[in-house]
């Protein structure tokens, strides 16, 4: 329920940290839905980003066979490997605006993807592929014998009552460092490019607890920092209770989406805004209500400086460049991606995984799951240099 203490979190959240507009929604077990809006209305729709992928999984479950390779790929790459981020291929093809507006212009992305770079084998490491959600996307589409948003909207979105959703822009314009007013790329649209409103995100929360195939897309199938991943869906525990969602963030804005199963609990947040520290204490706020806990803060643990040094250099990906340097007892870190660039500093909270600490990226994790590579951001980058 949203007791007075949750409601003045929320503006005290979106004071703080500038959030212009935002509409948060709750669900329970016992039928009880709650929405509360600021700076906005309720039926507001915003840019969701990667809440799409739960979406896009759901309908390749529903029609694909998540054993069958791909054609396009290697044969050892399958349905379930690119639904789980652990095919071993980059994340991005560059602009998709190149493949226009038009029915084909999914396909022509698809029918570029044998050039993108294969980091690792397989199931070596799980890294988060944007192209892996696109081709799932086609895939189903060409079963469906439909484009991929007529599919979604037939198996997907109809069948979860999510009426306002769609795919043509959103009610306000995103805000922050990361803003952009273009159109988004037609290709794209599997992997992120869904404009919903709370309540239809609350009502996909509901259909997911409710159908019994669901549960297929909830079970571990590899391991991200910080938690396990399923098929469309992060993993993880609070209070010891299993918590399944996914978070998504674009062009100014944000978007938390979270299931607890066993509560039949459902939590949405959306807003307009670059910075996620808001949405991450709402949902803290929210397990504290519904959980009696809140996320686990990790320990610092001490590494030797030789330690630190092994992890030292450049490195990098299709998109991304990262430096990485010992700072004293923590590591630093500067991460640019085209004309954009960050600068971190993170602590140690494992042998292998450090947590950023201070300014927009406080508490996002990055590892060194495989020598040779870290994974920032989600995304494997290879050593350089």
């Amino acid at each position: 329920m949203f007791d007075s203490t949750f409601l003045q979190a929320c503006e005290d959240a979106a004071a703080r940290f500038d959030v212009p507009a935002m509409v948060v929604g709750t669900a329970s077990g016992d039928g009880t839905t709650e929405l509360h809006g600021i700076g906005c209305e309720l039926e507001t729709r915003f840019r969701v980003a990667s809440v799409t992928k739960p979406m896009t999984a759901s309908l390749a479950f529903r029609l694909l066979d998540l054993r069958a390779t791909t054609d396009v790929w290697p044969e050892d790459v399958t349905v379930g490997h690119l639904l789980s981020h652990t095919s071993g291929f980059d994340c991005e093809l560059g602009d998709l605006t190149r493949f226009g507006e038009g029915d084909d212009a999914l396909g022509a992305a698809i029918r570029e993807l044998p050039t993108v770079r294969r980091l690792v084998p397989a199931d070596a490491a799980w890294s988060y592929a944007n192209t892996g959600y696109w081709l799932a996307g086609w895939l189903a589409a060409e079963a469906a014998g439909a484009t991929f948003e007529d599919a979604l909207r037939e198996h997907v979105l109809g069948p979860a009552g999510m009426a306002s959703s769609g795919f043509d822009e959103p009610d306000l314009p995103g805000t922050g460092e990361y803003a952009s007013d273009a159109t988004y790329p037609r290709a794209r649209r599997p992997s992120g490019g869904l404009v919903a409103d709370a309540a239809d995100l609350l009502r996909f929360g509901r259909w997911q607890l409710s159908e019994p195939w669901t549960p297929e897309l909830r079970t571990p199938r590899a391991k991200p920092v910080g938690g396990v991943y399923g098929l469309g869906f992060f993993g993880e525990r609070v209070g010891g209770v299993e918590v399944w969602g996914h978070t998504g963030s674009a062009w100014g804005y944000q978007a938390s989406f979270l299931l607890v199963p066993d509560r039949r609990a459902v939590f949405v947040c959306v807003t307009n805004t670059s910075d996620r520290r808001a949405l991450r204490e709402l949902e803290d706020n929210w397990f504290d209500g519904l959980l009696g806990a809140r996320r686990r803060i990790a320990e610092t643990v001490q590494l030797t400086p030789e330690a630190l040094a092994a992890f030292t250099g450049t490195y990098a990906n299709g998109e991304t460049i990262a430096d990485v340097a010992a700072d004293g007892t923590h590591l630093a870190a500067r991460m640019t991606a085209g004309e954009q660039s960050i600068e971190v500093v993170a602590r140690p909270i494992g042998e292998r995984t450090f947590e950023i600490v201070g300014g927009p990226q406080d508490r996002n994790r990055f590892d060194f799951p495989l020598d040779g590579f870290v994974r920032a951001g989600s995304r494997l980058l290879e050593r350089v240099a």
